[in-house]
């Protein structure tokens, strides 16, 4: 039987009530995808610059299926092209199992290729779209009704794109959905699940087989010197307080879903999480190891996926890790991110560090019931998100396992010069010859 999985981060099952907070559907439904643990791949037609200045676009399917890839005289063109680099790449990361892509607002039919997608559930890869509608203007309130009309037609146009697919889909709705200002209280979060009913229904109207789950963040307390306030020995384990917060939201949807979500984000720098600043005038802070609690990294993944399997009864997937890899020194004590005071790679040895611990942990990871995770992007991206929020500042640009020679803000697009981050790629897939 053929399944379509959606990880939601906030659906109901067409026909489905959503229960209360003290009505809870302890069924824990089954299907073969979750018994094992398995890794993932941001999935995209990668932007790479040309020789020529203009850009070349590399399908996921070729880097993924092309065993012949280095031999693509249009690939050849990318600016400092290194054949080996990529076929090595190939290697590696042919061996995904969940292939990820995003739907974000404005999205246009024609950025997904329905039949190169469909050639990859037809080899075995299961694609998930992480539909990021309202995404970080969650932070600013409750969408109004137009705003909520205009997700109800987004919502159309996205339970038609898969309709065209056959097998097995995910899907996240609204990853990070949890911003303060949504589970800050019993009302505001009963209201944000209701719209989202209405989207799930229109979802299975067209896809009767759709798997369904809910994704959070992560935003607890992370800070290994904090004892006696999260539930564990200490912060750095994780954060109960926090993780209970959107309990509402799971319980009013949880009759609908087939398994439960989270997102994890971390770097040695970004917005201050306290005092994170205006759209246009971030606060930047810079962490310090045990503020973030990296050492205990992995083993808190463990945790989280335990505490929702427990509590919602309900496989774990984890639709991305981001791990931003640069560091920043305020050398000029101004308080402000200056270009020339980043290091791109300062970080690399701490997420090759996170990687491999993850990897340490795979069978616990499994028996807590995870059942896939990815990480957050492939190459580092030089304009990723430029314009936007950016919680992460300048880092926004280094959150790939690969980078290459582009240089943040000034390239168009990452360039052919790959280097792999440490050993994050033999960690996630695997070795190759």
């Amino acid at each position: 039987m053929k399944y379509i999985v959606i990880v939601l981060t906030l659906f109901i099952l067409s026909g489905c009530g959503g229960s209360s907070s003290g009505d809870v559907d302890v069924s824990t439904p089954q299907n073969p995808l979750f018994d094992s643990l398995e890794v993932g791949l941001v999935g995209k037609s990668y932007r790479f610059e040309s020789l020529s200045g203009d850009a070349i676009f590399m399908s996921v399917n070729d880097l993924l299926l092309d065993d012949n890839l280095v031999e693509n005289s249009r690939y050849q063109e990318i600016k400092n092209f290194d054949p080996w680099a990529f076929s090595q790449l190939h290697k590696y990361v042919k061996k995904s199992k969940f292939i990820i892509f995003w739907i974000v607002p404005g999205w246009q039919e024609n950025w997904f290729h329905i039949e190169e997608i469909q050639t990859l559930i037809d080899e075995g890869y299961v694609p998930v779209f992480n539909y990021w509608y309202f995404g970080d203007h969650l932070i600013y309130g409750l969408p109004d009704v137009n705003q909520q009309e205009a997700y109800k037609e987004d919502a159309v146009r996205v339970s038609a794109l898969l309709s065209q697919l056959e097998g097995e889909k995910m899907v996240v709705l609204e990853p990070e959905f949890n911003k303060n200002i949504i589970v800050k209280d019993a009302q505001t979060q009963h209201q944000f699940a209701s719209i989202l009913k209405g989207a799930i229904t229109q979802l299975r109207a067209e896809n009767e087989d759709l798997l369904i789950g809910l994704s959070m963040m992560d935003t607890g307390k992370r800070d290994a010197r904090v004892v006696d306030t999260c539930g564990y020995d200490n912060c750095a384990l994780g954060d109960k307080t926090a993780w209970e917060k959107p309990e509402i939201i799971f319980n009013d949807l949880l009759s609908g879903l087939d398994f439960v979500a989270f997102n994890q984000a971390l770097a040695s720098f970004s917005r201050d999480y306290d005092n994170p600043g205006g759209w246009d005038s971030p606060n930047p802070r810079i962490y310090s190891n045990d503020e973030l609690g990296v050492e205990y990294f992995a083993q808190r993944m463990v945790n989280l996926t335990r505490y929702l399997k427990e509590k919602y009864h309900r496989a774990v997937f984890l639709p991305y890790i981001g791990i931003a890899t640069a560091t920043w020194n305020d050398t000029s004590m101004n308080g402000e991110v200056d270009p020339w005071e980043i290091n791109k790679n300062g970080w690399n040895y701490m997420a090759g560090n996170i990687y491999r611990s993850l990897k340490e942990q795979h069978s616990a990871l499994e028996d807590a019931g995870l059942f896939g995770y990815a990480p957050m992007a492939l190459f580092d991206d030089p304009r990723h998100d430029y314009g936007g929020y950016q919680y992460f500042m300048n880092n926004e640009y280094h959150l790939g396992i690969v980078a290459t020679s582009a240089v943040d803000e000034y390239s168009m697009a990452a360039d052919g010069n790959l280097s792999f981050k440490s050993d994050i790629l033999e960690s996630l897939f695997g070795s190759v010859e």
